[in-house]
């Protein structure tokens, strides 16, 4: 007896041009999950097609026309699955949805789902998450269910127009996107290609809201906010209440308001999207970094607070990666310093630094404030209970990190192994260091610079906040900038033991803003186990920071002493944390 062959439960249906570079890993990313594969090709001249073949792969020729909705339909129309999944191959199904997404599949009540597209910074699923886009992808199989829109094609309208009632679910299944990684967009030309496929589409369409909004977003990656507002503006005209990108327009148009220098502006169009949209962080968030700019600390206080209640954005929103969460605890951080609220700053530091995915770059304005605070004692034991990973996994850059930025206590207890008795935060010891292991740690210390960066620059994008690019300073010229100044050749120096710079390090803490020369700081940054004798002299680096870090450190010197005058104490301490930090990555 034949047994007849069980239909496709899931058809993956995807639109190709020489896509040799991304399909393979797309197409890895589905096995198990989908049933069958249909490939409208439209004029590939790689690989790709006979990448697709080896995934067994239904390949169809069709030449294009300029018309992306026409393609996709091209594919529907062969699909046999109950259900649709659209992915583009530069798209992944993230590992830990297969089984969700055959989960969903299950549900036959629903006529569509929604997945959580993640655009990354690189090309790698490791890479930074920039934003996070709820789009609908897999939806019932029907004929009557067919793309349409020549760009930025869509289907979610046709489904509620075919079917009223059509229950979609909001899932929680990943695709991570990497087309729009730095240098891809440049290389496929993509904002030229969306802008006259948009405009076209607008002359057939004039009222369509979508579109208008589309152009608005391809402005704001050519940078002309001007164009983008007038976009965002009749998209805000034309759009239906309840549109799903209703959010976005609001969000956007704070931001082009921002950049233009209209700050009023921007905190109307944060407060008329917040009132619609109460439940979403982006714009208190953006609300709080505007604020702070024009130095509203209590108010900008307030969005933030708000915006950490929410937490991450709800599902139906597009956000932005940490906003909601370390985004957001470093902004409110940052606020809570300029206000004097020190304790609750390094608090929130701390929480971003834990939340993030590579807490490092916040570490230097932790201990630039713990230090400025008269807290540095505590800063190794602090950083043992709250941020072991840091001392455990990236201890030589810790300890480079503390000698440059003048804290010689914490480098100390560093190399001591241990915490200093009184330590009020982190119950954690760091883990003790006999001589011979503080000797391997700094023979094998790696190759540095020390390029420092200011504090306190808001980001109206909304983006990590609070640095500008600023100096860069070459450990290998240190030796030829300050002959005759003081400055340690190590080229041929053996890595001394640990009581060398534990020596250095107890002199430099102890002596008195007068004592503490420029000789001794140039000597303590030569040191072996803060520029290693082995680093790259080949990278042509700035002599001009090598000369101005040892400044730096004497200036944090005296006006640490003044922050006993009663007088110059707030002005001194304000100045001491405005100082640029090492850069995170040294």
């Amino acid at each position: 007896m034949t047994t007849k062959p069980q239909q496709p439960l899931i058809s993956l249906c995807m639109i190709v041009k020489n896509e040799a570079d991304n399909l393979a890993r797309c197409l890895r990313s589905v096995r198990g999950a989908v049933d069958e594969i249909i490939i409208v090709d439209t004029g590939s001249t790689d690989t790709t097609c006979s990448i697709a073949r080896s995934f067994g792969a239904r390949i169809i020729d069709y030449p294009w026309n300029g018309d992306f909705a026409a393609a996709r339909n091209a594919g529907l129309a062969l699909a046999r699955g109950t259900w649709i999944l659209v992915l583009d191959a530069d798209e992944e199904l993230d590992p830990g949805s297969r089984d969700e997404l055959l989960v969903c599949a299950k549900h036959t009540e629903y006529e569509a789902f929604f997945v959580r597209i993640h655009n990354h910074q690189g090309t790698e699923r490791a890479s930074q998450t920039l934003t996070v886009n709820p789009i609908l992808r897999m939806f019932k199989n029907r004929p009557n269910y067919r793309f349409s829109g020549i760009i930025h094609e869509q289907i979610a309208a046709v489904i509620v127009q075919e079917t009223p009632d059509a229950a979609m679910h909001m899932g929680t299944v990943i695709v991570h996107h990497y087309g729009y990684a730095a240098g891809v967009v440049e290389r496929k030309d993509k904002i030229s290609r969306n802008l006259g496929l948009l405009k076209q589409q607008l002359e057939e369409s004039p009222g369509d809201a979508f579109q208008h909004f589309n152009l608005a977003v391809e402005y704001m990656r050519l940078g002309d906010y001007g164009q983008a507002l007038e976009h965002i503006g009749t998209s805000l005209n034309l759009a239906e209440p309840g549109t799903s990108y209703i959010h976005l327009l609001y969000k956007y148009k704070a931001r082009c308001l921002a950049v233009t220098g209209d700050s009023p502006g921007a905190l109307e169009a944060c407060g008329q999207g917040s009132s619609l949209f109460p439940d979403y962080p982006d714009l208190h968030h953006l609300k709080g970094a505007l604020l702070l700019q024009v130095s509203a600390l209590a108010e900008a206080k307030a969005a933030l607070r708000r915006a950490l209640q929410i937490g991450a954005s709800p599902p139906l929103y597009h956000t932005e990666s940490g906003i909601g969460t370390y985004l957001t605890h470093t902004l409110l951080g940052q606020v809570c310093q300029q206000i004097g609220e020190d304790h609750e700053a390094a608090a929130c530091f701390t929480r971003a630094a834990q939340l993030q995915p590579d807490p490092w770059p916040l570490i230097p304005r932790l201990t630039r404030l713990f230090k400025c605070t008269g807290r540095e004692p505590e800063l190794h034991g602090w950083l043992a209970g709250q941020l072991p990973g840091i001392l455990s996994e990236q201890r030589q850059e810790l300890l480079r990190l503390l000698v440059r930025d003048g804290c010689y206590t914490a480098a100390a207890d560093m190399l001591g192994g241990g915490v200093r008795a009184g330590v009020a935060a982190g119950e954690m010891d760091g883990g003790v260091q006999n001589a011979g292991e503080i000797d391997t740690v700094m023979r094998d210390a790696g190759a540095s610079g020390a390029t420092m960066q200011s504090a306190g620059v808001i980001d109206a994008a909304v983006q990590d906040v609070g640095t500008v690019d600023a100096m860069t300073q070459s450990a290998g010229e240190i030796d030829s900038v300050m002959q005759g100044a003081g400055a340690v050749n190590d080229a041929a120096l053996e890595v001394p033991p640990a009581a060398d710079l534990l020596e250095l390090l107890q002199r430099a803490e102890a002596a008195s803003a007068a004592e503490l020369g420029y000789d001794d700081i140039t000597g303590l940054l030569s040191h072996p186990a803060v520029v290693p004798a082995d680093r790259n002299t080949e990278v042509p680096l700035s002599a001009i920071a090598a000369a101005v870090q040892p400044w730096i450190l004497l200036a944090d010197k005296v006006l640490a002493a003044l922050i006993t005058s009663a007088i110059y104490s707030p002005a001194a301490a304000a100045a001491r944390l405005s100082l640029p930090l090492p850069r995170s990555a040294d």
